[in-house]
């Protein structure tokens, strides 16, 4: 079975040029696939309209009318802004957020706060790009809310079972979306997207059938 739209595969930062390849390969099998140019300078400010703006142009050229977004991380939180501001190009969503377990015990004071501040807020207060984006690439409440009530296109959120950092906010994140459903991968856990990339094939033909 297929897949009978383009999907845009928009990985998160941690992923390799290799994995972002076999994820690519996986879904090749099932759908054509676009990997947009999603990047961030390191010198100016962070606004997801940006990268969103490269991903809708790489759209128009390819000529799709609509097509279904695999966001991982920060290419969730530009598939969200994505959809909240050009939903008609949009037919589904299959997103996972990218939260860590802290390995660090004992964190700066100034830090620990930063970590619980919108992006936003971050960037106003001067943090730097690569630390907002940091931020926006865990996937938090505190910055995907405002844009994933906006989103009218089916949406699936998938998890590991085994992923502790992310069962929580992957919850509230299915919870958010107007027509978000959850979908807990068994057995799996951290990375599980880069580890078992045939998953994602398999789990977008089976989220696409049962939505159309």
């Amino acid at each position: 079975m297929s897949v009978d739209r383009t999907v845009v595969l928009l990985p998160g930062l941690g992923t390799s040029s290799a994995q972002t390849a076999a994820q690519k390969a996986a879904l090749e099998g099932v759908a054509p696939v676009l990997i947009p140019d999603i990047s961030f300078s390191e010198t100016a400010p962070v606004i997801l309209e940006d990268p969103a703006l490269r991903v809708l142009a790489a759209i128009s050229i390819a000529r799709s009318d609509q097509v279904v977004i695999i966001g991982h991380g920060w290419g969730s939180m530009v598939a969200l802004q994505i959809a909240a501001t050009h939903g008609e190009r949009v037919a589904a969503l299959m997103l996972s957020t990218n939260a860590r377990l802290e390995t660090i015990v004992v964190r700066s004071i100034f830090h620990s706060i930063l970590s619980i501040l919108p992006a936003t807020v971050v960037q106003q207060l001067g943090g730097r790009p690569a630390d907002v984006v940091a931020l926006l690439d865990r996937v938090r409440p505190v910055d995907f809310k405002p844009l994933a009530e906006r989103v009218q296109a089916p949406a699936l959120v998938v998890v590991g079972e085994r992923d502790v950092a992310n069962r929580g906010p992957s919850g509230v994140l299915a919870g958010s979306l107007p027509l978000g459903d959850l979908r807990v991968v068994p057995k799996a856990g951290p990375e599980w997207q880069v580890q078992q990339p045939h998953l994602i094939a398999q789990l977008l033909v089976e989220f696409v059938s049962s939505s159309s």
